[in-house]
């Protein structure tokens, strides 16, 4: 399992005291994967998030155009990267699937141990979130960036 300063140092937990990250370490599931595997395929009900200990993973798509049946490559994560958040907060089905790039190691947090934590220590569970949602913010400004530099498309011209 991982230490307490490693999660600490990660932004999901940043800010985190250690008497509260040493209970949340109990919460977390460890998980490897070796390099090919699907840790998660978009579409599926999902309730954890994944922090990646070490290793790289894929994000794909769904695209009918790509050559991957599990879609388009969008984005590639690392140590410290986080997955699987958007389920957490939306309960909605995976909106991605997550392929190891190399043998992976994570922690996953699932939506009892996270309302756990909102019982037993509301002030870190505010922060936790706060920290997720500062990620979230993050990714949207990444795209908005991502919007802009990609040519628009132009409008059809239609005859009047």
């Amino acid at each position: 399992m991982e230490t307490v300063r490693f999660l600490q140092e990660q932004p999901l937990f940043g800010g985190v005291g250690d008497a509260a990250m040493r209970a949340i370490m109990h919460l977390m599931r460890p998980q490897e994967f070796t390099a090919g595997e699907v840790i998660v395929r978009e579409g599926e009900e999902g309730d954890s998030l994944f922090v990646i200990c070490s290793g790289a993973v894929e994000v794909l798509k769904a695209c009918p155009a790509a050559v991957d049946p599990l879609g388009r490559g969008i984005a590639l994560l690392s140590v410290g990267d986080v997955f699987g958040e958007m389920e957490l907060i939306d309960m909605q089905y995976r909106s991605a699937s997550i392929r190891a790039l190399e043998p992976v190691r994570l922690v996953a947090l699932d939506n009892g141990s996270l309302f756990q934590i909102h019982e037993a220590d509301l002030p870190t569970f505010t922060l936790i979130v706060m920290n997720l949602a500062r990620e979230l913010s993050r990714r949207l400004r990444r795209i908005d960036e991502l919007a802009v530099a990609v040519p628009a498309v132009a409008a059809p011209v239609t005859a009047n």
